[in-house]
């Protein structure tokens, strides 16, 4: 099994390098940092024969990218990828979707940042809350891909395209690891001052609801 891992600049303009890949490459397996939905990862598209895709389901989620790229452009590079999965699917190439990220519900939790701290939010010991959701996402992508790749693990020439930011993807591959509790909880919360594992847990509870109930459903410290 191969994997490759590309990035999509969360900018005002379109990047194609995940789209490229998928035409350089012509995968077995796409992984994207999107929503699952309530059945689990997989996408709908995995259940029929490369040349049997449901049109109608394509033309749904490109129309939904659109609509999604009106306030976060860069999700409209997926339009373009979408294509060339088609393709490849036309040509009877069985490329398998996977939507591995957390919930929509997880996903849009409106947090505050704050604005005493440093200004950029993934560096560690700042915006405690903002990692909590980085740290729930993030168990929740390397579960999937705990699922998902010892499917394809003894097959050589099959192709995964890791399409996961950079940042998530080396702190998925640290979570892939199997570390102690010790090296989870130093990873992502030990720079933060006069916190453990209870203090934690009360200010999530305090902090929103939702949260909350994915700490305690599948968070390691819970």
């Amino acid at each position: 099994m191969k994997l490759y891992q590309y990035s999509c600049r969360e900018e005002s303009g379109v990047d194609l390098r995940q789209a490229n890949a998928v035409a350089r490459y012509r995968p077995d397996v796409i992984i994207f940092e999107a929503p699952g939905n309530e059945s689990g990862c997989e996408s709908v598209f995995n259940r029929y024969q490369p040349r049997k895709k449901p049109a109608g389901e394509i033309k749904k989620t490109q129309a939904m990218l659109r609509r999604t790229g009106k306030s976060a452009p860069w999700v409209l590079s997926d339009i373009k990828t979408y294509d060339n999965v088609r393709k490849l699917w036309k040509e009877g190439c069985n490329v398998q979707l996977f939507n591995i990220d957390g919930p929509q519900e997880l996903l849009r939790i409106g947090l505050e940042r704050d604005p005493t701290q440093h200004p950029r939010p993934y560096r560690r010991g700042t915006h405690l809350m903002w990692w909590v959701r980085i740290y729930l996402r993030e168990r929740i992508m390397a579960d999937n891909l705990e699922k998902i790749l010892p499917c394809y693990a003894r097959q050589k020439e099959a192709v995964v395209l890791i399409f996961l930011q950079k940042f998530h993807w080396m702190n998925v591959k640290f979570l892939l690891s199997k570390p102690t509790k010790e090296e989870l909880w130093g990873y992502y919360f030990g720079r933060f001052k006069n916190l453990d594992r209870r203090v934690l847990e009360e200010k999530i509870r305090k902090e929103n609801p939702v949260l909350y109930s994915y700490w305690t459903k599948i968070s390691d410290f819970a």
